[in-house]
């Protein structure tokens, strides 16, 4: 038994909880400092012997979270064998849930930085042992210099997109870009929502995602300029958790003209891929992604999409597969205190509305764009696109332990 793990019982056992709470912050930095320590030693960096293990909050929804997911179905589509480990509630605190030594093998960390140092006391750093990597998710131009510094428990991070791979120079373990995976069955036989005639355009965002980086105003700005008081054109605004933002919720819903309509529901995964697929056009002015997600899922859903041409979903379109928006850099300012300092895209207004124009008065353009995205999806976005992007020593792994469980499936047959 570890040191840690030695003190940690002794703390469950004989200290009560408040008292545990009064000396959190006596014991924080201590326990801090000795995972850093622990981190930092030799950890059998080389040695991708072991299964392949994706830890995450698989009981999460958010980004990051739902990104672990994604790692672990996309390897197991390919035939993958693969470990959860699960970190959901874990803290750096006294009381550590995950004791066993474990073998070395690749460990693929999908949490964000400010949450590492809490995974591996949760796991306990020694048994951490194989190559470490982050994936790590960040929407401005500059990560933050602790998470530049924190790159150093890892063996590696790994970043959504260029523009958030740009955003981690500097990080001091290597940087490579790979990307989310999709999935094609996802978006087969996706039964449009029921609408009326005319043309529909689609916007979703997240409140908690920061209503002024997605931008919804904007989006209802270009819209109004490309039909205005026109019935026969509508703009559906799909939003979430607004109630906890009552006032900007208000504030949009006032902004929308008679032919904007404000939706503030959390709706099941399918029902949302429904509305995407009903629409003639999914639009996002957005100021800053990571990735850009749900323009991804459009375009394989066969949607046309018009989007800011900057930050992480350029890794996936340009002009053959989507309709970009020029932009040019603007300061910062979100009301909601999300993101602040730095820069982040404004984009073209009137340019998206021109867009806007175009797409509704030529159907054959719409109809390249359906075809060009799905297409560029599938190239860049499958699983085995994705697993190309993966480190030799990871997909060495993974390619033999897809033998050995092929061989052990053939035995028992």
């Amino acid at each position: 038994m570890s040191l840690l793990s030695a003190t940690r019982g002794v703390w469950r056992r004989l200290t009560p909880e408040p008292v545990r709470r009064l000396a959190q912050p006596i014991l924080g930095p201590a326990l801090e400092a000795y995972v850093r320590r622990q981190a930092r030693r030799p950890h059998a960096a080389d040695d991708f012997s072991g299964p392949i293990r994706v830890v995450g909050d698989f009981g999460g929804s958010y980004g990051i979270a739902a990104s672990a997911k994604l790692a672990v179905r996309a390897f197991e589509a390919l035939g993958v064998p693969v470990e959860q480990v699960d970190v959901s509630g874990a803290r750096l605190d006294w009381i550590g849930a995950s004791e066993a030594a474990r073998s070395p093998g690749a460990w693929i960390f999908h949490i964000n930085a400010p949450e590492i140092l809490a995974a591996l006391a949760f796991l306990g750093p020694k048994n951490v042992r194989g190559p470490r990597y982050g994936y790590w998710a960040w929407e401005l131009p500059k990560a933050p210099k602790s998470w530049l510094k924190d790159a150093a428990l890892l063996d590696g991070v790994w970043a959504p997109s260029t523009y958030t791979a740009d955003a981690l120079r500097g990080a001091a373990a290597p940087v490579r870009v790979v990307p989310h995976p999709l999935f094609a069955e996802d978006y087969r036989g996706v039964t449009p929502a029921p609408r009326g005639p005319g043309f529909l355009a689609v916007t979703l965002f997240d409140f908690n995602s920061s209503a002024a980086r997605k931008n919804p105003e904007g989006v209802i700005k270009a819209f109004a300029q490309a039909f205005p008081n026109d019935p026969s054109a509508r703009l559906v605004i799909k939003t979430q958790r607004g109630e906890l933002f009552p006032d900007l919720l208000a504030k949009l819903k006032a902004s929308a003209p008679s032919n904007v309509t404000v939706v503030d529901e959390v709706w099941p995964y399918g029902e949302v891929k429904s509305l995407i697929a009903t629409a003639d056009v999914l639009i996002s002015l957005h100021r800053a992604e990571g990735f850009g997600l749900t323009m991804a899922e459009a375009m394989a859903l066969g949607t046309p999409v018009v989007a800011t041409g900057w930050s992480g979903n350029a890794d996936f379109m340009d002009e053959t597969c989507a309709l970009l928006v020029p932009s040019s850099p603007i300061a910062v300012d979100d009301p909601q205190g999300i993101y602040r300092g730095q820069s982040w895209a404004d984009p073209d207004l009137l340019a998206a509305a021109k867009a806007l124009q175009r797409l509704r008065a030529e159907p054959d353009l719409a109809a390249r764009l359906t075809e060009a995205g799905r297409k560029r999806v599938a190239e860049r976005l499958s699983p085995q696109a994705w697993f190309t992007t993966l480190p030799d020593g990871v997909q060495r792994a993974a390619m033999a332990a897809t033998r050995a469980s092929r061989k052990a499936a053939q035995a028992s047959g």
